[in-house]
């Protein structure tokens, strides 16, 4: 989906601290690259949970009929509940991800328990946010990943103020361009039209009925 590899990442991270590219990621990996490679890794997935368009989608969970557990995708990374849970005391449940035998499943918090037997027979909703490969995030926003990797291993290898405030210029506009689309959701009180971006009110707009 995107234009950009990890190379190319790599090499721009590299080049904003004055230093020498490399041909590829493991023959010559070195300390720079390394660290570079690290900063990449740590800006991509910050990037990822703020939401995109293509990896935020809402989830059925089902209780597994012999584990009593609910199975949540491999590559999770967050999970807001939108069907309410309460316990037996009637208490609302929270919720987590949990690593169980090398797969993510539902916690329950709240009763510190994996198992969801009382809601066998239904099916339950979450937002969740999935971990996207680099190659499947849209080239603007590899850009923006990019830029604010290379500014910040710039400062940490070289320090220079002058060539900070250039890359800061490149994360600011590669990060307008990676914003994601505003969605307009109708809510039925006073016929308003309310933009919402990242579960965030962003403004309001009258709508003649």
């Amino acid at each position: 989906m995107g234009q950009m590899t990890r190379l190319d990442a790599v090499n721009q991270c590299l080049l904003a601290a004055g230093e020498a590219i490399i041909s590829d990621l493991e023959n010559q990996s070195g300390v720079d690259s390394s660290i570079a490679e690290y900063l990449l890794d740590q800006y991509t997935q910050d990037f990822q949970l703020r939401g995109l368009a293509n990896n935020v989608y809402t989830y059925d969970l089902k209780v597994d009929s012999e584990t009593k557990t609910i199975s949540l995708p491999s590559n999770i990374m967050s999970l807001d509940m939108i069907t309410s849970c309460y316990n037996s005391d009637g208490e609302l449940i929270r919720v987590s991800v949990k690593k169980s035998a090398g797969a993510s499943i539902l916690f329950n918090v709240t009763d510190q328990t994996t198992n969801w037997s009382s809601y066998s027979n239904k099916t339950l909703k979450a937002k969740v946010i999935v971990k996207l490969d680099w190659e499947d995030i849209d080239t603007p926003g590899q850009r923006s990943i990019t830029a604010s990797a290379a500014r910040r291993y710039q400062m940490l290898t070289q320090g220079d103020r002058d060539m900070d405030s250039y890359l800061q210029q490149d994360e600011l506009l590669y990060g307008t361009k990676a914003k994601p689309e505003i969605c307009l959701v109708k809510i039925e009180l006073s016929g308003m039209l309310v933009a919402i971006k990242n579960d965030e009110l962003s403004f309001v707009l009258m709508v003649e009925e």
